[in-house]
């Protein structure tokens, strides 16, 4: 009896390392078949990255007319300054710390019906990834008088408006483009980029 028991034991011993070592083995193919599918999604990924390289957009240029959405943009002229001058004698000019950003532009409306264009469609990205929005600070809107006119306007079909933007930056911001925005609110969201500096 003690003999039938040992070889039972033994037989069942001998199951269990074989089930062991298949499991393991299992283990190993599945992580096989696991690396090979991050391998592939590995490269899958890189492809989309290339992709995504290759169609990056177009940086446009002074002068140049930018299409985005059914309006178009024309940047004539930038300045920077630290002191904006007012044309009128009784009112003080508007001085900062950093630079004041001046643009002259020109907005299109190249759609069927009025299109609402605001300072807000507008932005500038520096060298070192900040943005920044057009300034509302009342001392230079004065000092820039009528010509501070891109707020809320209605440009009809076919027609185009000219204005300034001023945004404030920091005088470290040496490199730095505009955003130009395809409308205002839910017309919104594409972009063209106009390089400045």
């Amino acid at each position: 009896m003690k003999k039938i028991g040992k070889f039972i034991l033994w037989v069942v011993g001998i199951f269990i390392i074989l089930g062991v070592i298949g499991a393991l083995m299992g283990d190993d193919g599945d992580s096989t078949k696991g690396n090979n599918s991050t391998t592939a999604s590995s490269k899958v990924d890189s492809e989309v990255k290339n992709t995504d390289q290759k169609e990056e957009k177009k940086v446009h240029a002074i002068g140049e007319k930018v299409e985005v959405g059914k309006l178009a943009y024309t940047v004539s002229n930038v300045e920077t300054t630290n002191e904006i001058k007012s044309d009128n004698q009784y009112i003080e000019p508007a001085t900062t710390d950093g630079q004041f950003v001046v643009i002259d532009i020109e907005a299109f409306n190249n759609d069927k019906e009025t299109r609402m264009v605001d300072s807000s469609m507008f932005k500038i990205k520096d060298n070192q990834g900040r943005e920044f929005e057009p300034t509302t600070d009342t001392d230079v809107m004065m000092a820039l008088g009528d010509f501070a006119d891109f707020f809320l306007q209605d440009i009809n079909p076919g027609i185009s408006k000219t204005g300034k933007l001023v945004f404030e930056l920091p005088s470290d911001a040496t490199s730095f483009s505009l955003e130009v925005s395809s409308g205002y609110g839910f017309a919104g969201g594409d972009y063209e980029t106009i390089q400045l500096k």
